[in-house]
């Protein structure tokens, strides 16, 4: 298809002769006489460039640019041709979005040539308006797959956050209530980041609920979910995953643990790390995830995480979240939810460089 270009010239001559040079070299032209002929053929004509006179009767080439900007009409590059060299209104024009600035008269080649420039500037613009648009619908995708942020019952409380390190993460948690008031609860980092580890999040997500409709055992889920993921992720990527399971009948707690790294759980002042750790699901078919089982006493809460959590660097670029995490745990006279709100705080601060996704889950067990 031929790109189109407008030419905005209130002298007759020099539009033919750009719209002569321009159709012989293969592009459609439209012209306009000014710049309010121009704003209004611009309502029902879509163009790829704007070749735009500095100096116009009804509305000049910075007018033009005032209200292009204002009515957010097009976003097409725009090519400034003009005949005087007052720098005050080029620099005002490159202000205005301007990406080049011609005099007349120009050189056929030259001219050409910074035509070819924006054009290929405003395949770039386009390209990067459908990114955001993908992401934007991708980020609004990815809402659905996140249960409500908080949640409490007589059984437990549960605290969520999570922070992607671009518009969309790969990070995943999910929890469901059972009817016989047991919880079970899931965290989950898939590899990569933006679009394509967010496409995969809603696979985990579909994955996770399928499983649950044949086992309950966090180990049983982890080994089924394996299963079906290995044949859905393309083969360089993976996910972590930890699963929950509390008992408020025996107060127990059982888990599995899929190259997550390892919760904590927190018993008044006795932070204890959960222990066992089996592969990541994707890359083995035929993983076998053990389930492990942690007796808990009345008011004891998990802590589980994401490694961008871990992955925290300093200003010398140095590991800091490992340290910040244990140091906030072992904090005293902090109830658990202070201590996930004070990881959150410190995420969020001045004195850390994220550079992954980021996700907390607080189970805290009634």
């Amino acid at each position: 298809m031929k790109k189109k270009i407008m030419v905005i010239d209130d002298e007759e001559p020099i539009r033919r002769l750009l719209s002569r040079i321009l159709s012989g070299s293969g592009y459609d032209v439209v012209m306009a006489s000014n710049g309010q002929e121009a704003l209004e053929r611009l309502e029902n004509v879509s163009v790829d460039l704007i070749m735009l006179d500095m100096n116009m009767p009804k509305m000049d080439g910075l007018s033009f640019l005032r209200k292009v900007k204002e009515s957010d009409i097009t976003h097409v590059p725009v090519l400034m041709v003009s005949g005087e060299a007052n720098p005050e209104n080029i620099v005002e024009s490159y202000k205005l979005g301007v990406y080049d600035f011609i005099r007349k008269p120009e050189q056929k080649e030259v001219m050409l040539k910074r035509v070819e420039n924006g054009l290929k500037i405003g395949e770039m613009i386009n390209f990067n308006e459908f990114i955001r648009v993908e992401l934007l619908m991708a980020r609004k995708l990815q809402k659905y797959l996140f249960p409500e942020p908080s949640m409490h019952t007589d059984r437990v409380k549960i605290h969520t956050w999570s922070m992607p390190l671009s518009d969309i993460g790969g990070d995943l948690y999910d929890y469901v209530i059972f009817r016989d008031d047991r919880i079970i609860f899931f965290v989950a980092d898939v590899s990569g980041h933006s679009i394509s580890a967010s496409l995969y999040t809603a696979i985990v997500k579909m994955v996770f609920r399928n499983a649950l409709q044949k086992a309950a055992d966090p180990g049983d889920l982890l080994t089924i979910m394996n299963r079906e993921l290995s044949g859905n992720l393309p083969i360089e990527s993976f996910v972590t995953a930890f699963c929950g399971l509390f008992d408020p009948v025996k107060r127990q707690l059982l888990y599995s643990n899929g190259g997550h790294p390892k919760p904590y759980c927190l018993i008044d002042d006795e932070i204890i790390q959960l222990e066992g750790n089996d592969s990541f699901l994707g890359p083995i078919v035929d993983a076998k995830y053990a389930t492990h089982t942690l007796d808990l006493r009345k008011g004891a809460s998990v802590l589980a995480y994401t490694d961008g959590i871990l992955d925290l660097m300093s200003d010398e670029d140095k590991l800091v979240g490992q340290k910040m995490l244990l140091d906030v745990l072992h904090t005293r006279g902090k109830s658990p939810l202070d201590k996930f709100r004070m990881i959150q705080k410190y995420v969020t601060g001045p004195d850390v460089a994220v550079v992954d996704d980021c996700t907390l889950m607080l189970m805290d067990f009634q």
